[in-house]
């Protein structure tokens, strides 16, 4: 029984020493000219949708849950943010050349369509972001769109 105690004091000390590990979560930062949301193709439920499922991962303006100041689901968040902007970031999305718009626009098709994201373990705790047909077929058209316009 003594020993238990003495696991259970440890690993109490270890979480609360942990705690003090930077997370390495992004800061965000203020929306500027650069954000998709200044692009005049992107319409009102389309860009309310990216809202609700694209921007916590994809853009400047992460929403924060109160988990994300707790280690280990902090450590977890921070690399899903770090890699979901590295990959595509809404908020950067003006200074992306042409070739690089066509190719993410691509991707959002094929991850949307295919139901790859917004990711499920996003969904667990994020249930509103998922997406419906409408909402997939939405985004669908607007990707075709933007891609017409640019290729045009």
């Amino acid at each position: 029984m003594k020993t238990v105690k003495i696991v259970i004091a440890a690993l109490v000390l270890i979480f609360i020493a942990v705690q003090f590990i930077p997370s390495g979560i992004p800061e965000n930062k203020p929306e500027d000219d650069k954000s998709i949301a200044n692009d005049s193709l992107v319409a009102g439920p389309v860009l309310e949708q990216f809202r609700k499922s694209c921007f916590d991962c994809h853009s400047n303006q992460t929403n924060l849950p109160w988990y994300s100041k707790v280690a280990p689901s902090s450590w977890l968040l921070a690399g899903h943010i770090n890699e979901g902007r590295s990959y595509l970031n809404f908020s950067e999305w003006a200074a992306y050349s042409n070739r690089e718009k066509i190719g993410l626009l691509d991707d959002i098709r094929n991850e949307v369509s295919s139901g790859k994201m917004p990711l499920k373990s996003y969904l667990l705790i994020h249930g509103e972001a998922k997406l419906g047909s409408a909402e997939t077929s939405a985004i669908l058209k607007w990707a075709d769109e933007a891609m017409a316009g640019i290729i045009d």
